[in-house]
């Protein structure tokens, strides 16, 4: 079995987030390999469904640069950043874009897969995209407990807020 820093030495790839000069990584993201290819090749190419100046690699850059900060992570009425799927699956989220990983320790994100906001709904990949992550988790040779079990954000993440 491996730790989360000997996983990341040889199968995830560790986020390196735009922070503020003097702030500290609060809280990480890390990526399989299908994400970093994602990340590198086709987000950049993505334009915005919904119209906005922001598109999905200056979203998907925000949303890294405040979860990694350790802010306040806000649930709206109208949106929330980060949604439990299902079995410890998360779901890190932008107007355009969808994350799915699990959190194997609190603060720290394991991303598998990503897709447009408007790919996942249309085409109902949810239930897809979280199979995938289960069994990326259940293939890695981590150990046990391999991820934070429950639905409820202040556990896997500080400085949740819902008003």
């Amino acid at each position: 079995m491996a730790t989360l820093l000997e996983l990341a030495a040889h199968t995830l790839h560790r986020l390196d987030p735009v922070l503020d000069k003097g702030q500290r990584e609060a809280r990480t993201i890390y990526g399989s390999e299908g994400f970093r290819v994602w990340a590198e090749k086709t987000l950049p190419r993505l334009t915005s469904s919904w119209d906005i100046e922001v598109t999905p690699e200056e979203q998907f850059d925000a949303l890294a640069s405040i979860f990694c900060s350790g802010a306040v992570l806000t649930y709206k009425w109208q949106f929330s950043p980060i949604r439990h799927i299902a079995d410890g699956i998360w779901e890190l989220k932008t107007a355009d874009l969808r994350i799915f990983g699990w959190f194997a320790r609190k603060d720290c994100f394991i991303a598998v897969v990503a897709d447009t906001t408007e790919r996942v709904k249309r085409h109902r990949l949810y239930h897809g995209y979280a199979g995938a992550v289960a069994r990326y988790r259940a293939a890695l040779d981590l150990d046990e407990p391999k991820f934070i079990a429950g639905d409820d954000p202040n556990a896997v993440v500080s400085n949740y807020s819902y008003p």
